[in-house]
């Protein structure tokens, strides 16, 4: 049995090492995407403009005025005045030829106030410019920036695989015999010596006292990239996880779907009575429309900085209807342990102290990578010596 846990241990590792090792140093960084990005682009995020902010519809409409071939997908409306308000907006089809007009994703930075444009960036655009380092790290991050679903499912799987092996490199880790507890004292031990010793004790201990914080990573990495194809139906298999409403219109009929007949404005309104109903505190931080299944998301709170996750509510995109609702703390508890996935991730779940964790954890999760490469190596070359020396 051993030997089959040292075999996965060995491979699966290779197989995810330069994944692991990206995914780490990125996410070190990404830990402050938005202080960061804010840092290196003031402009974008703050404006001297004060009194009264435009209605999220007005700005809407503006901006797809003076952008006749894009049409605005994803909003930030700000809820504090000095703060811009950002669109993210995608190519209209080209009537002419059906097909999407030739432009890129565009994401805009306006003056809520008065309208005008702060701000444009192609969003995920190569590479370390300042307007573009964040953005095109976050998407490496996610999908190595390839393209399609291709990034998401790589990294979707690379992450499944590296659930599985924290639970052998733990298992690997347990003495054989007894006493159990005195033996196993030493795998938690840095001991040093020549460097292949130094790298395997860093490599196990450093394993061993992280453990407990790669795991939730782990997990929730898998919960980022593939969460109805993996994440959902494992936790379902401990407690109900109800489909969201993306998925639940993804499995009907397009022509059940309708088509869309109210507004970005209408929706956002719809959105405050619903949650003055439901009794939610935080202004509508984010709204977004779904043109392939026709209903409009509104978030409550501020990008993603709820500890325990935002909540939100649907609306059907002909009628208003709402069509669901995803509340921070209700819910069973699968749904809600799935909400909790992303401040996990990011480590806001407790703050600033999670962020700075997040930030060393990636560093060292990219070290437990080069060490495992390097233990690899030095036997690999030990079994080949053996081998010549025995031929």
């Amino acid at each position: 049995m051993r030997a089959l846990l040292v075999l996965l241990h060995r491979y699966i590792g290779l197989a995810t090492a330069l994944f692991l090792l990206l995914a780490g140093l990125t996410g070190s960084i990404l830990a402050f995407h938005h202080e960061l990005d804010e840092w290196l682009n003031p402009t974008f995020y703050t404006t001297p403009s004060q009194g009264q902010a435009l209605p999220p519809g007005a700005l809407v409409d503006r901006l797809q005025a003076q952008h006749p071939r894009l049409q605005v997908w994803y909003m930030e409306y700000p809820s504090e005045s000095g703060h811009t308000a950002l669109l993210a907006a995608v190519p209209r089809t080209d009537p002419a030829t059906g097909k999407p007009f030739a432009e890129s994703n565009q994401v805009f930075y306006l003056d809520p106030v008065s309208g005008e444009q702060q701000g444009q960036r192609e969003w995920g655009a190569c590479c370390l410019q300042r307007e573009n380092l964040i953005p095109f790290l976050l998407e490496f991050h996610y999908t190595l920036a390839l393209p399609g679903n291709w990034g998401l499912w790589l990294m979707g799987l690379v992450a499944c695989a590296w659930v599985i092996d924290c639970l052998v490199a733990l298992l690997l880790t347990l003495p054989r015999g007894r006493p159990f507890w005195r033996k196993w004292s030493t795998a938690w031990k840095i001991k040093g010596g020549h460097a292949y010793r130094l790298n395997y004790d860093l490599h196990r201990a450093g394993g061993l006292w992280l453990w407990l914080l790669l795991v939730p990573i782990a997990i929730s990495s898998v919960a980022m990239n593939l969460p109805s194809q993996v994440f959902k139906p494992a936790v379902s298999l401990f407690s109900t996880v109800e489909p969201s409403v993306y998925e639940a219109r993804g499995r009907l009929p397009a022509t059940e779907l309708g088509v869309t007949q109210i507004s970005y404005q209408q929706a956002y309104e719809r959105a405050l009575e619903e949650g003055r109903r439901l009794g939610l505190k935080a202004a509508i931080g984010e709204l977004y429309y779904s043109f392939e299944y026709n209903f409009y998301g509104a978030g409550f709170g501020q990008h993603d900085t709820e500890a325990h996750g935002k909540s939100w509510l649907f609306f059907h995109g002909t009628n208003g209807r709402l069509l669901g609702q995803e509340i921070a703390g209700q819910g069973t508890l699968g749904e809600r342990f799935y909400r909790l996935q992303l401040p996990i991730h990011g480590g806001r779940i407790i703050g600033l102290t999670g962020q700075i964790l997040i930030a060393v954890l990636g560093v060292l999760i990219a070290g437990l990578s080069l060490t495992g490469v390097y233990i690899w190596w030095r036997k690999l070359l030990a079994r080949r010596s053996a081998r010549a020396r025995r031929g």
